[in-house]
């Protein structure tokens, strides 16, 4: 029996007689932590030997520290940040958990608390593990309306049970003057509540800092989209997985920017392009076997990354940053109607020249599999080859290996 799966063994028993299991599971992301720094995978380029090294940074902080904030993933992050807290994201911490094989009892215990069979599995990882003695409570709850619409659910149902103080930012669907000032109300009196609650002033003029530093990450996104149309890294779905961490919650920092600055210089040393080229809409099962079979580190398919890493790649106002702050929570064109969406997936579409377009409808999540026919005709008109796959990115044992085998062959065969 290896080391991992003793580990695993162990802490699925502490979940399962209702033990704590905060030490085990810290302790094991610590050691994760050191193990990524001191042995990193040679197989990978620089840029994605350091991100590994500070996302297990950040989800060691986020767990550990004792300023932690549990967010969602559009979550205005930088004024946490300014502040001097430690955010973590749900999908980060569900991944994480799958990773550990333990999604299966946290599942059932959110499950035993009444949340349905049909409610995402990322969510309901995350509220199993905050109720089992696993998670240590965070300082409170940052959320908001964007995208998601278990978000609301999710993080009112930790509050509760929890005890713990929750922000709630209504985003509203269209960029308009009422619609910012609206907003910005909210993140005003979100920020007096922060400051009465913690004792913590927050300084405006670091914030700034943060939004120039957030500018100038976003622009080396754009500049790695470009690149990506022409030059092919060696990479794994987990790794474009791990790109959302810099790409929303710790856009802004030292790490984010660093880790951007060597990912564009690896691209610009990278081979050219060559062979199938797929780009993915969504999500990534990265623990799904046939996906990681075709795709990590594959030498016939690249990988050309996920739309949500590129959602919002505008400029914001670093000289007024709750102002900027409401515009990029505005403006994202995942805020808003399947045309907005649409048109900025197209234009992804238009820079990378993808050879086909996949889009993984994540089990439970309605917007995705809600829209995958509205997708599907759209992109196809394009020219394009599309198709939707079913898979459950957190809750293994749901995925039939079989069937997913037949969808991604018969897509991959459709690529030229």
């Amino acid at each position: 029996m290896s080391y991992m799966m003793l580990y695993s063994r162990l802490l699925n028993s502490l979940i399962r007689n209702n033990k704590n299991g905060y030490w085990l599971l810290k302790s094991g992301i610590l050691i994760g932590k050191n193990y990524v720094k001191y042995f990193p995978d040679k197989r990978l380029p620089r840029s994605f030997q350091y991100l590994h090294k500070i996302v297990f940074d950040w989800t060691y902080k986020g767990i550990a520290s004792k300023s932690s904030v549990w967010v969602n993933l559009f979550a205005p992050s930088e004024i946490l940040l300014a502040f001097g807290f430690n955010p973590i994201f749900v999908e980060a911490i569900s991944a994480f958990l799958s990773g550990l094989d333990v999604e299966d009892e946290l599942i059932l215990r959110a499950e035993s608390q009444g949340i349905s069979e049909s409610f995402c599995t990322f969510h309901k990882a995350f509220l199993g593990a905050a109720i089992s003695n696993l998670l240590k409570k965070p300082k409170f709850l940052v959320a908001t309306s964007s995208i998601c619409d278990a978000n609301l659910n999710t993080f009112r149902f930790l509050s509760e049970t929890l005890k713990l103080p929750f922000f709630f930012l209504d985003v509203p669907s269209e960029d308009s003057k009422e619609a910012r000032q609206y907003l910005k109300a909210q993140l005003s009196s979100m920020i007096k509540s922060i400051e009465k609650l913690t004792g913590r002033k927050l300084n405006l003029d670091y914030l700034a800092k943060i939004i120039k530093k957030e500018n100038a990450t976003r622009k080396l996104i754009k500049e790695s989209l470009k690149l990506r149309a022409t030059k092919n890294i060696k990479t794994t779905l987990t790794f474009e997985m791990f790109m959302l961490y810099p790409s929303h919650v710790f856009c802004g920092t030292d790490q984010a920017l660093r880790f951007y600055q060597m990912f564009v210089d690896d691209l610009k040393n990278s081979e050219e392009r060559d062979g199938k080229s797929i780009f993915f809409i969504h999500t990534l099962p990265i623990f799904e076997e046939n996906f990681k079979e075709y795709f990590n580190f594959s030498n016939k398919i690249n990988v050309l990354g996920m739309d949500l890493n590129f959602d919002f790649l505008e400029e914001i106002n670093e000289q007024d940053p709750i102002e900027a702050i409401c515009e990029k929570l505005l403006k994202n064109p995942y805020n808003g109607d399947f045309k907005r969406r649409f048109e900025h997936i197209k234009t992804l579409i238009e820079v990378l020249k993808p050879d086909g377009v996949l889009q993984i409808c994540q089990m439970g999540c309605k917007q995705s599999i809600g829209c995958s026919m509205l997708l599907k005709s759209n992109v196809e008109t394009l020219g394009i080859p599309f198709t939707s796959i079913d898979v459950d990115c957190v809750n293994k044992k749901n995925n039939s290996k079989g069937q997913i085998r037949t969808r991604l062959e018969a897509f991959l065969e459709r690529v030229k």
